[in-house]
């Protein structure tokens, strides 16, 4: 592998976005799964609710701001050594799927409490429903979140492990070029 310091990097706005929506998606995750130790209806329960939803408006947020820069902005570092095409080709799918599901899941959360009929804050500011109420939809929209949620264990886990194969076995400059640059 290269010298960590020579390797060519992305922008540190897409690395700062990067690992900023990497911490939010974690939180939202554990404000989620860990709402199970407080009471059905709650303060400490409902606290973790809002946070959940808070954290994943902000990631929908985030995740358009980093796609509008990743797509005007200039093309990612090269990787060395180059990886294989098949190697490309599904990097190119795997960050699309992360995308996917960065933008899906904020919006079908968004939309499963407008159809509860439930008032949408984000961190105490009330932003308009997505749909009108409609419990027969919210359930199905609630089911969808939480498939989509295991899913994003699996996406973004792989995407993670990926990286460090990378970094590991194949001795790339994959993650290296999404770290942030020590100071000399």
């Amino acid at each position: 592998m290269t010298n960590a310091t020579a390797v060519p990097r992305y922008p540190l706005t897409m690395i700062r976005l990067h690992w900023l929506t990497f911490v939010l998606v974690v939180l939202a995750y554990v404000f989620m799964e860990f709402r199970e130790i407080f009471d059905r209806g709650s303060p400490g329960r409902e606290f973790m609710k809002a946070a959940h939803y808070s954290l994943g408006l902000a990631i929908l947020g985030l995740t358009l701001v980093r796609l509008f820069i990743k797509l005007a902005g200039p093309a990612a570092p090269a990787i060395s050594p180059p990886p294989t095409p098949w190697q490309q080709t599904a990097a190119k799918l795997g960050h699309i799927a992360i995308y996917m599901f960065l933008i899906a899941m904020p919006l079908v959360g968004w939309a499963t409490l407008s159809a509860e009929g439930d008032p949408v804050l984000f961190f105490g500011l009330e932003i308009p429903a997505l749909v009108g109420p409609d419990k027969v939809l919210s359930g199905k929209l609630e089911e969808f979140h939480e498939i989509g949620g295991t899913i994003g264990y699996v996406l973004l886990g792989g995407h993670a492990l990926l990286s460090i194969i990378h970094h590991a076995v194949f001795k790339d400059t994959t993650l290296i070029r999404m770290m942030p640059q020590r100071r000399a």
